[in-house]
C-alpha cells in the first residue's frame, strides 16, 4: 500500500512548496513595484473598473476637468483593461514625438480586427517591417497623386454637382449634411477609383449608408473590453458591424480588382494605379521577405483608410465649419470679403489661392479646434517597457491622445471657448507657426497618413460653400454646437439652415 506523502512540517515537500509560493509572490511584488501607473480618478471596481463613473459621449470633457486633481496623465480601469489617457500637450510630444516607436504600436481589439482585415490597414496596424514597408508606398503614391490637378478637378466637378442641386433649396430651410456627404464622397472616390457620379447614384449612396451603419456600431465596447465575449455571446452590435464591414470591404474589394484588370504601365489615373506602380517599384528596391508579407489585402485597405477615414473627418469638419459661420456672422462676412478679393465672383477657388486666403483658413482651424471630430485619434499601445514622465509602463499597455483635451487646455488658449480665427495669424494676417497645443491630425511616427490631402481639400470645399451662399439659420434659431458622438467621432447634429446665393 503506497502512503501518501504528508504536509508536515519540516518535510521536503512542505519545504517546497512553501519555497516555491514565495518565490511566486515575490515575482509578483517585485514585477509590480517595476510599474509605476499615473494616478487613477477614484476607486476602480473589480470587473468594472471605472466604467461606472464614465460617460463615452462625454469622455474627452471628464478627463480634462479630472487633471487638475490627478495630473496630466492618467490611467482609468475600463473592465480588466488598464488605459493611459494623456490630457496635456508636453506630455503628448513625449508619447508621439520623443519616444515615438514606444508608443508607435495599436490597441487591436475585436472590432478593429473585423473592419481592418485582421490589422492589415495603416492606421491600425502595428509596427512593424511590414507596417513601415506599407506607410511608405502609400506615402509615396499619395504624394504622385498630388502632384498632378487630379484633387482639384475633383473639388471643382463635384461642387458643380452640388452647387446645381443646392441652388434647389435657396431661401428653404433644409439640412446640407447629403449636399456635404456627396461632395466629399464624390472626390474621395474619384481619387481612389477615378470617374464621378450623379447626385442621386446609388452606388455611392449605397457604400456611404453602409459605412453609417459600421460607424453607429463602432464604438461598441463589449467585445472590445471582454474579447471572449466574442466568441462565447456575441452581441447584436458586435454582429452588425461584422456585417457591415463585409459590406463596405467587398465593395472595395470589388472596385479594386476593376482597376487593377485595367492597369496599364505608364498610364496614372488614380490612387489604386499610384499604389500598384508603388508596389511594382517596391520589388525592386526592397527587401524580398518583407515584401513577400504586404499582401493585396494591405493595398486594398490603403484605398479603405483613406476614402472612409476622409468621408467621416471630412464631412463632420466642413458641417461644423458653416455652423460655425451661422454663429458667427461678421467672421462669415470677413470669409467671404477674403475670398471676393482674392478670387473674385468668376471662378472658384483653387488650390493657388491658397496661400492668399489665410484668414479663411485660419477660420478652418479654429472651427477644427473647437470641434474636434477626431477626440482621441487612434489609441496607441507601448511595444516595450517604456516611460511617461515619472510614469513607467509595460509593454502592451493601451494609451490615448485626448486631442480634445488639447484643444481646450484653458492654460494653452486665450479665451479657450471662443472662436478667435486670429489666434492662427501672424502680426501681418498670414498663418502663423501651428500653436503648440493643436494637434488634429497626430503627430510623429503615426501622424495620419491623409493629412496633406485632406487640408488641401478641406480648405477647397470650405472656400467654395462660403464664395457661392450667406448661411443662417429660420429667424429666432440659433445653430446648437453641440456635438453628438462618442469617445473616437464627434459629429454635428442634423438641423435646417438657410442658405442664399451671394451671386
Amino acid at each position: 500500500m503506497i502512503e501518501m506523502l504528508a504536509f508536515t512540517p519540516g518535510s521536503a515537500l512542505t519545504i517546497a512548496l512553501v519555497a516555491m509560493v514565495t518565490g511566486l509572490l515575490g515575482y509578483l511584488l517585485t514585477n509590480r513595484m517595476k510599474y509605476n501607473y499615473p494616478p487613477t480618478p477614484g476607486l476602480a471596481i473589480p470587473l468594472i473598473g471605472h466604467t461606472y463613473k464614465i460617460s463615452m459621449s462625454n469622455f474627452c470633457k471628464q478627463c480634462l476637468e479630472w487633471t487638475p486633481t490627478y495630473g496630466p496623465v492618467l490611467t482609468l480601469h475600463l473592465g480588466p483593461m488598464k488605459l493611459v489617457v494623456v490630457n496635456k500637450i508636453d506630455v503628448a510630444l513625449e508619447v508621439l514625438v520623443k519616444k515615438s516607436t514606444d508608443f508607435a504600436n495599436r490597441m487591436v481589439t475585436p472590432t478593429v480586427r473585423v473592419f481592418t482585415e485582421g490589422g492589415k490597414n495603416i492606421g491600425f496596424s502595428n509596427y512593424t517591417p511590414t507596417w513601415k514597408l506599407h506607410r511608405k508606398m502609400s506615402s509615396k503614391a499619395l504624394r504622385q497623386l498630388m502632384q498632378g490637378p487630379a484633387l482639384e478637378q475633383k473639388i471643382h466637378n463635384a461642387m458643380v454637382t452640388v452647387f446645381a442641386e443646392m441652388d434647389k433649396i435657396v431661401g428653404k430651410p433644409s439640412e446640407p449634411a447629403e449636399h456635404i456627404n456627396y461632395a466629399i464622397g464624390n472626390i474621395l472616390m474619384g481619387l481612389c477609383f477615378g470617374g464621378s457620379f450623379d447626385f442621386e447614384d446609388k452606388e455611392i449612396n449605397f457604400i456611404l449608408k453602409a459605412y453609417d451603419e459600421l460607424l453607429e456600431k463602432i464604438s461598441n465596447f463589449r467585445e472590445d473590453i471582454f474579447p471572449p465575449l466574442q466568441y462565447l455571446f456575441k452581441s447584436k452590435a458586435f454582429k452588425r458591424v461584422e456585417d457591415a464591414s463585409e459590406t463596405v470591404l467587398a465593395y472595395i474589394k470589388k472596385r479594386y480588382s476593376a482597376e487593377l484588370a485595367t492597369y496599364t504601365p505608364g498610364v496614372q489615373r488614380h490612387l489604386a494605379d499610384h499604389l500598384i506602380l508603388a508596389r511594382q517599384e517596391a520589388e525592386k528596391e526592397e527587401d524580398p521577405e518583407v515584401l513577400a508579407s504586404l499582401t493585396e489585402t494591405h493595398i486594398r485597405q490603403t484605398l479603405a483608410d483613406i476614402f472612409f477615414a476622409g468621408i467621416n473627418t471630412s464631412r463632420s469638419t466642413l458641417r461644423f465649419a458653416v455652423l460655425h459661420m451661422i454663429g458667427n456672422p461678421k467672421i462669415q462676412q470677413k470669409v467671404q470679403q477674403e475670398i471676393d478679393r482674392v478670387v473674385g465672383q468668376d471662378r472658384l477657388p483653387c488650390l493657388s489661392d491658397r496661400p492668399d486666403l489665410a484668414y479663411t483658413e485660419a477660420v478652418l482651424y479654429e472651427s477644427m479646434r473647437l470641434t474636434t471630430v477626431a477626440p482621441t485619434g487612434i489609441f496607441h499601445n507601448t511595444r516595450c517597457d517604456t516611460s511617461i514622465g515619472e510614469y513607467k509602463l509595460p509593454k502592451g499597455t493601451p494609451v490615448v491622445i485626448n486631442h480634445w483635451a488639447l484643444h481646450h487646455d484653458p492654460e494653452a488658449w486665450n479665451d479657450v471657448d471662443a472662436f478667435i480665427p486670429e489666434r492662427f495669424l501672424d502680426e501681418d494676417g498670414k498663418l502663423g507657426p501651428k500653436p503648440k497645443s493643436y494637434l488634429p491630425f497626430s503627430a510623429g511616427t503615426r501622424v495620419c497618413l491623409g493629412e496633406f490631402v485632406a487640408k488641401p481639400e478641406l480648405h477647397l470645399l470650405f472656400a467654395c460653400l462660403m464664395q457661392r451662399y450667406t448661411w443662417s439659420m429660420e429667424d429666432g434659431k440659433t445653430p446648437d454646437l453641440a456635438p453628438i458622438g462618442s469617445i473616437f467621432a464627434m459629429n454635428p447634429k442634423e438641423q435646417d439652415v438657410v442658405i442664399k446665393r451671394r451671386f
